[in-house]
């Protein structure tokens, strides 16, 4: 049994993915707080990912690596995406190119798309980048990123465009976008298993009423989702709207026609 690197492993996407990933995997959990409850297939190593000699200690033994450490905010500035969106991405990468990672998987974001109108959705993978901040620039760098280390290194990347990912959703905009835990751990499980030395990037979201983006990238993967949005309405979901006619919700509010922190 290989092992798995996941970095931000304590965030939510990594907190919700793990028990679909342990069943049959080895992993490492690199993350800066201890985390509770590993099972017998976990080990944790507590550390910053910033710091190259920590990533290596967590990249020791290991053939994949998850990347979902990331900074971000509805009004994050680009300095306080530096560190971790950008130097951290590319410390890891180093370590993987020096452990002989075979397969490595990105958490991109709908968020470098956020800028686009509601009306041009379902967008496709082609969609030209339109991001509605900083957490997004940083996510459309990433995927360059993980190209160009598949075409320098011939390491194989992923980078998914996460819509949402949970185990219900929450409101009218994430019914969009929404991918849960157990589809996402088995696309991303999926993904891992790549071995053609190349890059692709795709939207991470299911079948949904008016989706926004185009998911046909799911299926070229080989993965068929199990679950649908419609049938995963929380108790307490929210059916209002954005009140603006873009795809980024929140973010777009934060960041159009404001004074933005640089």
């Amino acid at each position: 049994m290989g092992k798995i690197l996941i970095t931000g492993a304590n965030g939510g996407v990594g907190t919700g993915i793990r028990p679909y990933l342990r069943k049959n995997n080895a992993l490492v959990l690199l993350g800066r707080r201890p985390m509770e409850e590993l099972s017998d297939n976990e080990t944790q190593v507590i550390g910053d990912v910033c710091d190259r000699d920590v990533m290596h200690k967590a990249m020791e033994g290991c053939d994949r690596l998850i990347l979902l450490a990331a900074s971000y905010d509805f009004n994050i500035s680009f300095e306080e995406t530096l560190d971790v969106n950008y130097r951290a991405t590319i410390s890891a990468m180093d370590s993987a190119v020096t452990h002989g990672v075979k397969s490595v998987v990105f958490a991109s974001s709908n968020h470098g798309w956020g800028f686009h109108e509601k009306a041009s959705a379902p967008l496709p993978n082609t969609a030209p980048p339109r991001p509605d901040g900083w957490y997004g620039i940083s996510k459309i760098w990433g995927e360059a990123v993980m190209a160009y280390y598949a075409d320098a290194d011939g390491i194989t990347t992923s980078s998914l465009r996460i819509g949402n990912t949970d185990t219900v959703v929450h409101d009218e905009r994430r019914t969009h976008m929404w991918m849960s835990l157990r589809d996402m751990a088995g696309l991303t499980e999926t993904c891992l298993s790549r071995r053609d030395g190349h890059h692709d990037a795709f939207f991470a979201t299911v079948d949904g009423d008016a989706p926004y983006f185009d998911n046909s990238g799911v299926a070229a993967q080989g993965y068929v989702p199990r679950d649908a949005p419609q049938n995963h309405i929380s108790p307490e979901f929210n059916p209002q709207t954005d009140a603006h006619d873009r795809i980024g919700g929140a973010y777009v509010a934060a960041n159009m026609f404001r004074k933005r922190k640089l």
